[in-house]
This record gives structure tokens, C-alpha cells and sequence, in this order.
């Protein structure tokens, strides 16, 4: 009686063992897990900070070479030109132009910085969940992809110039934009093309935001009968996957080059975090799918 008594005492020490060893690795994955999601979104937070400081100075210098500034600067010049220097204003204004452009640089190479970090962090967290855990990684790459759809809707998507060479003046700004998938949908509207804000709507955020719910469930309801039958259902969802690459596709044509006028088209960060939201849908969706 006595031997069984510490047999059980000795079997619950272990169980109690085992426990405390799941536990602390449940522990160190949340908070490894936290961690990173923070590490994201701060590194997220900054690239859009430095685009839009970017495109900020950008549309500064593009004011500068409207047809009214162009004009006033031929003036300068001549005036410079007879007076010796000694009328340096468009000594100053050239100065001021290179100042901006430079800023503007510092800032552009510093948004690309914070995105190769933000896309590395993933890759990198990747490998180590991959490693500790496959559903935690799920888990992980459902919140990554979030985070990544949220910056991909709200950062700058494109920056359009539209400029023009003109007669004495030479080439001149004309317009300066940069559009947001949001703002996109916004301007849809207030011109009143109903339909195709709808559609942008429709595979931007809510075909996106459920893809990611139902891959973010996973880890709470993967053993309820309930959620096989919507696994089933991911596939369907999952070949709209690069549906939501066409309609940005789609919003680069609306932009583009107009006839008789010149326009330059730039990509910005929020198309590299909404393309990096489609790759980590689809990766989700994929080991969901093999499970």
C-alpha cells in the first residue's frame, strides 16, 4: 500500500515536471510571440513614417517646378546673371531644391530599410516557429498577415507625377499624388463610380480580413467539427488570393499615363506590405489546407 502511495507521488511529480516544462515553453512562445508582433508593427509604423516624410518633401520639390515657379526662377537667373551674383536668389532656391532632395533621399533609403527589416523579422520568426511549433507558426502568420494588411491599406500605395514640357519654361509639374487604397475607395466614391469602389472594397478588405479571421481561428476551434466544414471552404477563398494583386494592378492603370502627357508612376511601401499580406495568406491557407 505504502509502495503504491509513492508510485502515484512519484508519477504525479513527473506529470507536475511535465507540466511546468509545457508550461514555461507556452511561456517563452507567447512571449516570443508578442515580441515580435510589437517588433512589426514598430518597424511598420516607421517605414510608413519615412514614406510619407519622403512623398511630404517630394511634393515640396514638385511645387517648386510648377509653370508659375519655373517662370520666376528664369527671372532670378537673368537677374543673377547681370547683377554679377550679387542678386543670388536663385542661387538660394537651387540650394534649397538640392537640400530637399537630399532629405527626401535620407528618408526614401530609410522607409526601404524598415521594410527589409519588417519582411525579415517575418522570415526569420518563421524558421524559429516553424522549428518549435506548426500551429503556433499558423498563429503567428495569421497575425503577421494582418499587420501587413493593415499597413498595405493604409500606406501610401503609388506616388503619381504628372508633368508636361512647355514652350521657354521647359518640363513643368503639372500635378503631384499619392494615392492609399483607402483614399483610392474615398475618391471612387465622392466621383461617384459606385461599382468599381465596391469591387476594390470587396477584394482589398473583406475577401482579406475573413481569410485571415478563418486562418487566425485555427488554432482556437481546429478540433470542432464546425471548423472542418469551413476549412473546406478556405479553398474557395484562397483562389481569390491574387485577385486582390489584379485590383492593385487594376488602380496602376487608373493612374497611368495619360496621352500627350507625361506621368511618372512610383511604387511606394503599402504595395510591398499588401503584396507581403497575399504571400502570408497564402502560406496560411496552404498548411491549413494540408492539416
Amino acid at each position: 500500500m505504502e509502495k503504491e502511495k509513492q508510485e502515484e507521488a512519484h508519477n504525479f511529480q513527473k506529470d507536475s515536471h511535465f507540466f511546468s516544462i509545457w508550461s514555461s515553453i507556452f511561456s517563452i512562445k507567447s512571449i516570443l510571440l508578442i515580441f515580435t508582433l510589437a517588433l512589426l508593427i514598430f518597424l511598420g509604423i516607421n517605414a510608413t513614417k519615412n514614406t510619407n516624410n519622403y512623398l511630404n518633401l517630394t511634393k515640396d520639390i514638385s511645387k517648386l517646378h510648377n509653370a508659375e515657379q519655373l517662370f520666376h526662377s528664369k527671372i532670378d537667373k537673368f537677374l543673377e546673371n547681370i547683377t554679377a551674383g550679387i542678386y543670388d536668389n536663385h542661387s538660394k532656391k537651387q540650394e534649397n531644391i538640392k537640400k530637399l532632395k537630399l532629405q527626401a533621399q535620407d528618408s526614401q533609403k530609410r522607409a526601404e530599410i524598415y521594410l527589409y527589416y519588417f519582411f525579415g523579422t517575418i522570415i526569420l520568426f518563421i524558421i524559429i516557429f516553424m522549428l518549435i511549433d506548426r500551429d503556433f507558426l499558423i498563429l503567428f502568420i495569421a497575425l503577421c498577415s494582418l499587420i501587413s494588411l493593415y499597413f498595405g491599406l493604409t500606406s501610401p500605395l503609388l506616388m503619381v507625377i504628372v508633368h508636361k514640357t512647355l514652350p521657354l519654361i521647359g518640363l513643368t509639374t503639372l500635378s503631384f499624388e499619392t494615392k492609399t487604397i483607402i483614399s483610392t475607395i474615398e475618391k471612387l466614391f465622392l466621383d461617384k463610380n459606385y461599382l468599381v469602389a465596391t469591387i476594390i472594397i470587396v477584394f482589398s478588405i473583406v475577401i482579406p480580413f475573413l481569410k485571415t479571421m478563418i486562418i487566425l481561428t485555427y488554432g482556437f476551434l481546429k478540433q470542432s467539427k464546425a471548423y472542418k466544414n469551413i476549412i473546406k471552404k478556405i479553398d474557395k477563398l484562397g483562389k481569390w488570393s491574387m485577385a486582390d494583386v489584379f485590383i492593385v494592378a487594376f488602380l496602376i492603370v487608373i493612374f497611368g499615363t495619360k496621352q500627350d502627357i507625361d506621368s511618372s508612376l512610383k511604387i511606394e511601401a503599402g504595395l510591398y506590405f499588401f503584396i507581403g499580406y497575399v504571400l502570408l495568406s497564402m502560406i496560411g491557407s496552404s498548411m491549413i489546407g494540408k492539416k
